[in-house]
């Protein structure tokens, strides 16, 4: 579900804004969000507000640089780099 997120993150955030960030992803990391975008439904408003909530609740906002995004959406998979393996949300204690 991690990928799924930042996936539905970028197309939230715009096409500019989203390519700025995932020209900073290695090539592992572009072909799973890649993939990922594609694989996309129909998505209804409520889980993309969930979504965007989520982030603003990491800290997102949107003054800051791509590459601060990127540390955020990385905060999805434990600090690691996207990737399409399942991996846990961090706790929120």
């Amino acid at each position: 579900m991690p990928l799924k997120k930042v996936a539905i993150f970028l197309m939230i955030i715009g096409m500019e804004k989203g390519q700025s960030i995932i020209a900073l992803m290695d090539n592992d990391e572009i072909k799973a969000v890649v993939s990922e975008i594609k694989s996309l439904t129909a998505l209804s408003q409520e889980f993309e507000d969930s979504i965007w909530a989520e982030f603003k609740e990491l800290g997102y906002n949107d003054q800051m640089k791509p590459s601060e995004v990127l540390t955020i959406m990385r905060f999805l998979f434990n600090g690691s780099k996207i990737s399409n393996k399942d991996r846990t949300w961090p706790s929120r204690a």
